[in-house]
């Protein structure tokens, strides 16, 4: 089963997806093929339009209402996002096109040195990527910050400049988008679930159980999640599911263990989900995980060894390097 999903890093909605395709990998393992197409979102702030949310020609208007757009998004996606004021776009960047090309530039990197770099690092590259740019708030147009990003996930950082600044990327970024213009994808994140031939299209975001349900659909439910009690809300799974990516918000988990949100509650805390404060509180008094505050929510992540002091000053600052 193969999931394709055409995305921009930029995009909130592609970082509300996390949750689900996180939960997808850990439900389904090695059953399902996940893969991302850029589909450069704005390539020019300044002639770009959304009606609808006001964003586009004027840069610090469009900067204070994507803002504005991602704040009210986050409630309901519950990833958080900065919760400073916005400052993503310039007269000199006025793209987000150089996100995508550095998507791209960290797959093909990936695939020159597979040898000597981690499997699936442009996943993690991608991560690092979208959570500087929505948590953080960080410029990450600039060819500087995307270098920088790269060199913490490990990449040799004039390696990636190289392929960044290369012909090969633009090209590979065309043929993204020429797939884009083909499926006329209009909104982002969109996703395709193919499967011997057969796909299925579902436009803008989808929630982890309309995805499992076409997953379902396609293969004639011969296509499960593994059955080995990794879904059941237990303290050990918590700690498995958040060692297994250095860290997680608390909307991955409760989108990876199904857990229905409390009424009245935004997503972005623990709280928000029935049982799971007690089980985070335990892995904490455990010394197996901390947490720290990211944007206008909240981060755990897996301690080393116990390390202090304040656990490596809050995991550097919550970048979790």
């Amino acid at each position: 089963m193969k999931i394709t999903i055409f995305a921009d890093p930029v995009c909130t909605w592609c970082w509300g997806s996390v949750p689900v395709i996180r939960a997808l990998a850990y439900r389904y393992g090695e059953q399902l093929k996940i893969s991302y197409l850029m589909g450069g979102m704005i390539e020019d702030i300044t002639t770009y339009s959304n009606r609808k949310l006001s964003i586009g020609g004027d840069i610090a208007l469009s900067n204070r209402n994507i803002h504005e757009h991602w704040l009210e998004a986050s409630s309901a996606h519950g990833m958080p996002v900065c919760n400073t004021s916005l400052h993503l776009f310039d007269e000199e960047h006025r793209s987000t096109l150089p996100q995508n090309y550095a998507y791209i530039a960290a797959h093909i990197y990936c695939k020159r040195h597979k040898d000597s770099t981690p499997k699936q690092s442009h996943f993690h590259f991608l991560r690092r990527l979208q959570e500087a740019t929505a948590t953080d708030g960080s410029k990450t147009n600039r060819e500087e910050k995307i270098i920088g990003i790269a060199s913490a996930t490990g990449f040799d950082p004039e390696l990636f400049r190289e392929i960044f600044n290369s012909d090969e990327v633009k090209s590979e970024y065309k043929k993204n988008k020429d797939l884009c213009n083909e499926y006329d994808v209009q909104s982002f994140p969109t996703f395709i679930v193919e499967h011997q031939g057969e796909e299925i299209l579902l436009r803008g975001f989808s929630t982890y159980e309309t995805i499992a349900q076409t997953i379902a659909q396609l293969s004639f439910n011969n296509i499960k999640t593994i059955n080995d009690g990794r879904e059941i809300l237990v303290k050990e799974n918590v700690k498995h599911f958040i060692s297994q990516y250095g860290s997680a918000y608390p909307v991955e988990i409760a989108t990876a263990f199904s857990l229905k949100r409390n009424s009245g509650h935004t997503a972005l805390n623990a709280e928000s989900y029935e049982l799971l404060p007690d089980i985070i509180e335990e892995l904490i008094e455990d010394g197996e995980i901390a947490m720290a505050p990211k944007g206008n929510g909240f981060i755990y992540y897996c301690l080393k060894e116990n390390e202090t002091p304040r656990h490596e000053h809050n995991r550097r600052m919550a970048g979790i390097l």
